[in-house]
């Protein structure tokens, strides 16, 4: 087992520094504190432990938690480092676009009177947390460490840093929520053992898989859906509705089939008025609109359990308020056989888990915390094959370096394409970042030495440099949001991985076949222009016509066809190649003392 220090000596907040914990929800947000292993969820302004994440406003003021019809914005959180073409290309996410101006890339809210970044809207939601928190407590807030989804990329993970920083806050740790919830499983009960975290949030899915004994929690695996939660169930109720009986959809009906979702976790029926129509639904209509979406977390979770090899479950820790729905704990029960932990409040758990960890940071815990990275990380190779620096599962913080070279003669620069997933194809995986190197010794293809380091830290944010060894000359990667390139599905990214992974192996063995091809091409003719005399009129034919054969081919899907065309190549080029050779040793050493020539 990989032990993973949490708090470096010397690097913990000091005994009197607060540090509370926050979970940023979809649907709520709460804000809790933990001292002496006693954890309390804050009583908010609203005389609740929760706030609604929604934000409105007018012309005079803003309120964080209320509704106004006009202006109100719900579910923040899933439009973090989003495009304007993600949101419009949502079914979700497109229902608020006529709050949103989706004209540029970057979306915005007419707030105000300004345009104003759904980042520091969401601040708000931070904002009202921490002025709740210290009149509670009689003591500013400053820091926090604050949960976000297991499988909230870079940009999503920098965005909520970004949203707490502009409302004052110092971000000490990020942890996924998964993960919060079973910290506080595992401190709060002395739990042991394996256990699967099924996360049901209002805009996300999560799970995780992990192992827990007394001071050390170890993520094993995890699993996901950044595009699931209780908001498409509420959304899958409206449209039912609406075909059922005839009426139109409008925010209304949406708040209204929220309403139902959260009443059936105890009723049997449930009965509304909605435009002077009675609406009933029943506990089987509603398991039946449903199912389907909980089948689909099934099918996650049982990836995840596979991923994590040889474990046998204790028990699954559900968390989230989507996860009181009757239907799930028992088709969770149907498909694992195990025991079912819900004894602690699933919708403030991972605030707990939070503020748990805040304490240990605080206080030098020696509890240990190990995380996992949700997806591999790679950069892109000649021939858009993916290498893959950090596997997915890696245990994390975790820091790796990897040597490349140039691949042309007398490059001075080379640009780096940083990815994210599990294909071997750079066209199948999902895009993070571009940077450049430049500045590099002029040298021979394949001379040059650019180690390569990727970086996560703990909060799973990934730094990437790129170093010439010969030249010393560093450069960093800033990883910015990228706006434009469509959220796959988790889970269809981890299934199609493993439906394609013995296509991908054939793919990425042509890809690498056509490089070496090239490669071979670019060789043979620099050698030509170098030492023309040595070569004959039929070798150069011969040579000539075994180019252009190989290169007719190179666009085709044949690799043995080209392997063996590459093969006739060098058959034909090796008497020609062994002349190069001998030239050119011959004009190293000529009017030159033999005691003058040292031996490489």
């Amino acid at each position: 087992m990989q032990i993973v220090e949490i708090a470096e000596p010397g690097s913990g907040a000091p005994e009197e520094e607060v540090i509370v914990g926050i979970d940023f929800g979809t649907t709520n947000s709460l804000i809790a504190i933990s001292q002496q292993g006693q954890v309390k969820v804050i009583k908010l302004s609203n005389e609740k432990d929760f706030c609604p994440s929604i934000i409105s406003w007018s012309d005079s003021k803003i309120s964080v938690g209320e509704v106004v019809f006009d202006n109100s914005f719900f579910s923040i959180k899933r439009y973090l480092a989003k495009s304007s073409q993600d949101i419009s290309g949502s079914s979700f996410l497109s229902k608020q676009s006529p709050l949103i101006n989706l004209n540029e890339q970057d979306p915005k809210v007419n707030f105000r009177g300004k345009n104003t970044s759904l980042t520091e809207l969401s601040a708000e939601i931070f904002k009202y947390l921490v002025h709740s928190a210290e009149k509670s407590l009689g003591c500013d807030v400053k820091n926090a460490v604050i949960s976000v989804p297991a499988h909230f990329d870079d940009n999503e993970r920098g965005q909520v840093m970004l949203a707490a920083k502009v409302a004052g806050l110092q971000v000490k740790r990020l942890i996924a929520e998964p993960t919060a919830a079973a910290y506080a499983y595992g401190l709060n009960r002395q739990k042991e053992g394996s256990y699967l975290v099924y996360d049901f949030g209002g805009g996300t899915f999560d799970v995780s898989v992990l192992n827990m004994s007394l001071g050390v929690l170890q993520v094993v695996s995890t699993d996901g859906d950044n595009m699931l939660g209780g908001d498409d169930i509420d959304l899958l109720i409206a449209n039912y509705i609406s075909s059922k009986y005839g009426v139109e959809y409008n925010r209304d009906l949406l708040l209204i089939s929220k309403s139902i979702k959260e009443e059936m976790s105890q009723n049997i029926t449930v009965h509304k008025t909605y435009q002077n129509i009675k609406i009933n639904i029943s506990r089987k209509e509603f398991d039946d609109i449903i199912k389907d979406t909980i089948v689909k977390t099934i099918k996650i979770a049982s990836n995840a359990l596979e991923e994590a090899g040889e474990i046998s479950l204790d028990g699954i820790i559900l968390v989230g308020g989507s996860t009181r729905i009757p239907l799930i704990s028992q088709m969770l029960k149907s498909e694992f056989d195990v025991e079912i932990l819900s004894d602690l409040d699933p919708d403030k758990i991972v605030a707990m888990g939070a503020a748990m960890q805040a304490e240990n940071l605080a206080t030098k815990s020696s509890s240990l915390l190990i995380d996992v990275v949700p997806l591999s990380l790679g950069i892109e190779l000649y021939g858009g094959i993916v290498e893959k620096i950090i596997l997915r599962n890696t245990p994390i913080p975790f820091s790796i370096t990897k040597e490349f070279t140039t691949h042309v003669d007398n490059q001075t620069g080379i640009k780096l394409h940083i990815i994210q997933g599990e294909r071997e194809s750079v066209l199948d995986c999902r895009s993070l970042a571009h940077f450049e190197l430049k500045g590099i010794l002029p040298q021979k293809a394949g001379k040059a030495r650019i180690e390569v380091t990727f970086s996560i830290d703990t909060d799973a944010i990934l730094s990437v440099s790129a170093r010439d060894a010969g030249t010393g000359l560093l450069k960093e990667v800033a990883i910015k949001p990228s706006y434009g390139i469509t959220e796959d599905d988790i889970v269809a990214d981890l299934k199609s991985a493993y439906e394609n992974a013995q296509n991908d192996h054939e793919h990425r063995l042509l890809l690498e076949a056509r490089v070496q091809a090239k490669g071979l091409i670019e060789g043979v003719i620099a050698a030509i222009k170098e030492t023309p005399d040595v070569l004959n009129e039929e070798e150069k034919k011969s040579i000539e016509e075994s180019i252009k054969a190989l290169e007719s081919i190179l666009g085709g899907d044949n690799r043995d066809r080209i392997i063996v065309s590459m093969d006739k190549l060098n058959k034909h080029a090796s008497s020609f190649i062994q002349k190069h050779l001998d030239q050119g040793a011959k004009e190293h050493l000529k009017g030159r003392n033999i005691n003058e020539v040292k031996l490489k």
